[in-house]
């Protein structure tokens, strides 16, 4: 992939993690679609799974609607379509989604959102090491959208901070570290308001616990990922099944 003039990127062997920071009209929208979500679950205090010393926070589903009622669901698209465009650049990405996928060679995708869901975490909450590859639903990629982190998270202090970690941090773990001088095992990236973060469904990943007040509020969604050409044979299969009945 092309980073700047004259200088080219290929990290075939990288699980590669995407970012970038969405207009503040389209923050303020993903708020209040978390806001509504929250006020019709009807829970003022959210339930909490009991894990160890600390609680997994619940989530709350978000259905398709709402991302078209606010006039976003366009924009995940977009940012879904960079990621698959940065992907199918590197290395030969290409041809193995072609064998992968029926039908290939492919020119064209179709990405469509499976599931999303709010997560509300507050002091001690952490989620435990998990992917989103083995869901109901067949996902590819997925994301993380934060709307809201604590004072303490953005300036971050000794005080603050829980032993041996980061606090309230999201850390991936993938498959490098074989050579630890260009490739790491871990790799950590700090909450931030308005931030979205798109990844391979695959990778493994998990959240640390903070300490003090506040919330760290979130959404995050699973996009599958299937080929123009299967999309029209699926909707030609439909179309038949329709005329039948």
């Amino acid at each position: 992939m092309k980073l700047d003039e004259n200088w080219y990127v290929h990290a075939p062997w990288a699980q590669l993690v995407c970012c970038t920071e969405i207009p503040e009209d389209k923050l303020v929208k993903f708020y209040a679609i978390s806001n509504e979500v929250l006020d019709e679950s009807g829970v003022t205090k959210p339930p909490k799974d009991n894990y160890g010393n600390g609680v997994i926070p619940l989530s709350w589903t978000i259905s398709d609607d709402k991302f078209i009622k606010y006039g976003v669901r366009d924009y995940i698209m977009k940012m879904v379509g960079w990621y698959m465009d940065t992907i199918l650049k590197n290395g030969n990405i290409q041809s193995n989604l072609d064998t992968i996928i029926e039908g290939g060679p492919h020119t064209q995708w179709h990405t469509r959102v499976t599931d999303a869901w709010v997560v509300s975490q507050k002091e001690n909450d952490y989620i435990p090491v998990h992917t989103h590859h083995n869901q109901k639903e067949s996902c590819k990629i997925s994301g993380v959208l934060y709307l809201k982190v604590p004072e303490q998270l953005e300036k971050p202090s000794t005080d603050t901070a829980i032993k041996g970690g980061k606090d309230g941090q999201i850390v991936f773990t993938g498959m490098g570290g074989a050579d630890p001088f260009s490739t790491t095992v871990q790799f950590n990236l700090p909450p931030q308001v308005g931030w979205l973060y798109l990844f391979p469904s695959s990778l493994n990943h998990q959240v640390y616990p903070f300490k003090g007040e506040g919330e760290r509020r979130g959404i995050s969604f699973n996009i599958d990922v299937i080929s123009k050409e299967q999309l029209e044979l699926i909707e030609k299969f439909e179309k038949g099944q329709n005329e039948t009945q």
